[in-house]
C-alpha cells in the first residue's frame, strides 16, 4: 500500500500536506507531454506522491516512467508548488494541500506508454494546450511556461 493511501486509511478525506514531483518533459519541437488522466478525467503534466523514504529526484523518476514509459537521469529544478494555491479537492473527496518540486527532464529515452492513471498521453504546444486541470494551469504559470 503506497504512503497515501495508508495515511488516507486511518484520516479519510481530510486535507493532508502532499510531497511530490512534477516534470515537465519538452519534445524536440518544443511541445509539452501531457496526460489525461484517470482519475480526475483532465489534462495535466506527470507527476505524483512521494513515498517514505524517497527524495524528491527520486519521485520524479519513478512518476515518469510509471505514468509515461519514460526514463531520465537528468532533472532541472524549475520551482516549488505549495501553499493555499496548491490545494486540490479530488472528486471522491479527499482534500491535499499540495507540497510539490517542478522539474523539468532532458535526455529523455523510452517508449512513451500510458499506465492505468492515464488515458491518453501527448505532446502539444505552449501556444495550443488543452483545457488542463488547476494544478498544473498554476505550475505552468509560476514557471513562465504560459
Amino acid at each position: 500500500m503506497n504512503y497515501i493511501k495508508s495515511l488516507r486509511s486511518m484520516i479519510g478525506t481530510r486535507p493532508i500536506i502532499a510531497p511530490g514531483s512534477a516534470i515537465i518533459v519538452m519534445s524536440k519541437e518544443n511541445e509539452l507531454l501531457l496526460q489525461l488522466r484517470s482519475d480526475t478525467k483532465d489534462w495535466g503534466i506527470p507527476g505524483g506522491g512521494m513515498e517514505l523514504g524517497d527524495s524528491f529526484e527520486e519521485t520524479a523518476k519513478k512518476e515518469l516512467y510509471e505514468e509515461t514509459g519514460l526514463i531520465t537521469n537528468h532533472l532541472e529544478i524549475l520551482g516549488v508548488a505549495s501553499g493555499k494555491e496548491f490545494y486540490y479537492k479530488f472528486p471522491h473527496g479527499d482534500e491535499i494541500y499540495n507540497a510539490t518540486v517542478i522539474f523539468k527532464a532532458s535526455k529523455v529515452t523510452g517508449n512513451i506508454k500510458k499506465d492505468e492513471e492515464s488515458l491518453e498521453l501527448a505532446y502539444f504546444p505552449l501556444d495550443s494546450l488543452p483545457e488542463l486541470n488547476y494544478t498544473t494551469q498554476k505550475i505552468l504559470e509560476k514557471i513562465g511556461y504560459i
